[in-house]
C-alpha cells in the first residue's frame, strides 16, 4: 500500500522497512493477482489467419530481440534504448534479389507467406492497436534510399499474442529478491568476505546494488554493496563489500534464493559479517 501511495517500487518500502527494524519480521506481501485472458482471447479471434500469422511472427521477433538485449546486459555491453531494438524491420521497398529478406518477412515465409509484409494485414493490426508501423527510408550503399516498413508490437499487442500462444511473461523474482544476474554478484562479493572485490567489478549490477541513485533515476539502489579501503587502509585501491543490510539480505533469502537459483553455488554464504 505505501508503494503504490508513493508510487515507488515495492522493494523500496521492504528495504527501508528492514533496515529501520533490523529484528522485527519481514512484512508479507500479498500474492499477485492472476489476470484472466479472456479479452485477449477474444481479440485473438477477431482476426483472421493471416493476421495471426502475421501477428505471431513479430511477436517472436520482439522476443528474439529481448533476449538478445538480455544478453548483452548480462556481458556488459551498452545498453540500447527500448525504444530503438523494438522498433523491428519489416520491410524494404526493392527486391529480395538485391536485399534479401527480413528476419520478420524469412519468419513468415517459413509459415508459408510470401508476400513483402507491409500490406493489409500490416494494416489491420495496427488498427487494432497491436502493432506501431513506421514507414521511413534509409540508405543502402549500391541502391540508394529505399523506403523502410518497421512495425513494434503494443503492450496489448505483446499480451495478446502471449495469451494465445500460450508463452506466460516471466513474472522475475518476487519483492524484494534480486535477479539472478545481481544475484550472482551479491554472492561474489560474500564470498571475498573482508578481502571484497576488484572495484573495477564490470557491468551495471554495481549501480542498481551499491549504495545511491538506480540508473533509472527515480529509486534508491538497494545499498547492499559499498565501494570503499579494505578495514584498517587508508590508501591504495577501493574495493566492494557488504553492507550491513547486504549482510541482512542475504540472511534473510538465503533460503528462497537458493530455491529460486539452485544453480549459483552458495555454499559457505551466511550474509554474516565474520
Amino acid at each position: 500500500m505505501l508503494a503504490h501511495v508513493y508510487r515507488i517500487p515495492d522493494r523500496v518500502v521492504m528495504d527501508a522497512w528492514r533496515r529501520s527494524r533490523p529484528k522485527d519480521p519481514l512484512p508479507l506481501l500479498p500474492a499477485p493477482r492472476v489476470r484472466q485472458p479472456a479479452g485477449k482471447l477474444n481479440a485473438w479471434s477477431s482476426l483472421n489467419d493471416r493476421q495471426r500469422t502475421y501477428l505471431t511472427c513479430i511477436f517472436r521477433q520482439d522476443q528474439e530481440a529481448e533476449e538478445e538485449q538480455r544478453h548483452a546486459r548480462h556481458l556488459s555491453a551498452e545498453r540500447r534504448p527500448a525504444a530503438e531494438w523494438r522498433r523491428m524491420t519489416l520491410a524494404l521497398s526493392a527486391s529480395s534479389d538485391a536485399v534479401g529478406y527480413t528476419r520478420i518477412q524469412e519468419r513468415l515465409r517459413a509459415a508459408g507467406v510470401h508476400d513483402p509484409g507491409a500490406g493489409s494485414s500490416v494494416a489491420a493490426l495496427e488498427r487494432r492497436g497491436l502493432i506501431f508501423v513506421y514507414r521511413d527510408r534509409v540508405y543502402i550503399d549500391g541502391l540508394g534510399d529505399l523506403p523502410r516498413t518497421r512495425v513494434e508490437m503494443t503492450r496489448p499487442g505483446r499480451a495478446v499474442a502471449r495469451a494465445a500462444l500460450g508463452v506466460r511473461r516471466e513474472a522475475g523474482p518476487p519483492a524484494p529478491l534480486l535477479s539472478s544476474w545481481l544475484w550472482k554478484i551479491m554472492v561474489r562479493v560474500a564470498r571475498a568476505g573482508t578481502q571484497g572485490v576488484d572495484g573495477s567489478l564490470a557491468g551495471r549490477g554495481p549501480h542498481y546494488l551499491a549504495v545511491g541513485q538506480s540508473p533509472d533515476g527515480r529509486a534508491p539502489s538497494r545499498g547492499f554493496i559499498v565501494l570503499r579501503h579494505p578495514d584498517g587502509v587508508t590508501h591504495g585501491p577501493y574495493r566492494w563489500f557488504l553492507t550491513d543490510s547486504g549482510q541482512h539480505h542475504i540472511a534473510d533469502h538465503l533460503d528462497a534464493y537458493r530455491s529460486l537459483y539452485p544453480g549459483i553455488e552458495t555454499e559457505g554464504i551466511n550474509g554474516s559479517s565474520d
